[in-house]
């Protein structure tokens, strides 16, 4: 028996036919020709006792020399496929040395960290807002996959340029659809997070994703509820789902994110002040901002509150007052189900923000709208939340009456 990685264990291997060397004649194509071993794997001791019995079977191979030549090539790749790379046939995955026993480049990130794994342990270093981890973790998945295919893999992650970059997206776009400008340059802008991070490690010498052109895309106008609309909404979540129907109101009078919002607990709520604090995520930048509770909204909020716990999440499971935080899907899958589905309506359920911040943008102003929705300037609710304040802006220019 061999010893390998992780106190896993391999036979010697062997191949059927045992005369596979010397056998000659038609007839011994009709002989069960195969190069197998047994791989052991302490974790596995139950289900595989007597070990993981591993197989190449040969006979779909037509000729006697295609069979012999595959054979003398599985025999001399095998141990080396189990000892030198540490794969495991039962998990299907290639095992890793403890660190302590590795080099370097797995206890730090450095310039000879293979590129798969320099993607993990940058990953592993950043601190970022849960949802933009979440996007992080999707496309460096993604990233990895596509690498692997193209054996960029264990590239020294110091030796990887755009042009690899650029080989890699246009295999994912090959394999998983072509990307629209939007995803491409959402590629882009989270890769280039994780290469600033490989370059605060020294383990590149620039950010290379940076020189990448960004794809020109189209900027589309948001889609928002009409009036009618509105009321469709309102009056089929108040009969059908009331907890929806309140969380709905909240987040549409809030201006606020709906992760921000689902974060919200019953100690941050002074129903008596119509405040409440909320932690604003944004990069690496965590601060508490308060917010104002509308008028029109405290009926709300004094729902939503009613019988939570000082430590409670005002929206938990079921949307009513509970120990656990709700992710953002929890909301988006909501909508299309409740309002989607059952009443035709296209737009999604972010648009209520834009409206309320539109609408707050003509009745105040957009310094006012920036304030709600905890923006430092206006230029993001001027660009892109207030989707009505451009044709406001053509409507006051053609009623200036200056005269020559």
């Amino acid at each position: 028996m061999k010893k390998l990685h992780f106190d896993c264990e391999c036979s010697e291997v062997w191949a059927s036919p045992k005369n596979w060397k010397t056998i000659t004649g038609k007839k011994a194509l009709t002989d069960n020709w195969y190069v197998q071993c047994v791989f052991f794997d302490p974790k596995f001791k139950e289900k595989y006792p007597k070990g993981f019995p591993f197989r190449k079977k040969l006979n779909k191979l037509k000729t006697l020399e295609e069979r012999k030549a595959a054979v003398q090539l599985y025999l001399e790749e095998i141990p080396k496929l189990f000892l030198d790379k540490g794969y495991n046939p039962i998990t299907k995955t290639f095992m890793i040395k403890p660190v302590q026993e590795e080099k370097n480049f797995l206890k730090e990130l450095c310039e000879e960290t293979p590129f798969n794994i320099a993607l993990d342990l940058a990953i592993s270093s950043l601190k970022k807002a849960e949802s933009t981890m979440e996007d992080l973790n999707m496309v460096v998945k993604n990233v990895k996959k596509s690498a692997k295919q193209l054996r960029y893999d264990e590239i020294a992650v110091s030796q990887i340029t755009r042009k690899h970059i650029k080989l890699i997206i246009d295999n994912l776009e090959k394999t998983e659809g072509a990307f629209s400008a939007h995803k491409f340059n959402k590629y882009r802008s989270y890769l280039s997070i994780v290469f600033s991070e490989l370059l605060e490690w020294e383990a590149i010498k620039s950010n290379i994703i940076r020189d990448i052109s960004k794809r020109k895309q189209e900027k589309k106008i948001r889609e928002v509820l009409t009036k009618d609309q509105r009321t469709q909404v309102v009056n089929h979540l108040k009969r059908f789902h009331p907890e929806f129907h309140t969380f709905t109101q909240i987040f549409f009078h809030s201006g606020i994110r709906i992760t921000e919002l689902l974060s919200v607990k019953a100690d941050h709520v002074d129903l008596s002040k119509q405040k409440y604090k909320v932690l604003v995520k944004k990069g690496t930048s965590y601060q508490w901002k308060e917010s104002v509770i509308k008028d029109v909204a405290l009926p709300f909020w004094n729902k939503a509150v009613f019988g939570a716990r000082k430590d409670d999440f005002i929206f938990s499971t079921g949307l009513v007052p509970g120990p656990k935080q709700l992710k953002y899907n929890a909301i988006r899958l909501r909508w299309k189900r409740n309002v989607k589905t059952m009443l035709n309506i296209t737009a999604d359920f972010y648009s209520l923000k834009h409206l309320n911040l539109d609408e707050t943008t003509e009745l105040l102003s957009l310094e006012d709208a920036a304030r709600m929705a905890n923006h430092k300037g206006t230029k993001m609710v001027s660009s892109v939340y207030a989707v009505g304040e451009k044709q406001r802006q053509f409507e006051k220019l053609k009623k200036v009456s200056n005269s020559l």
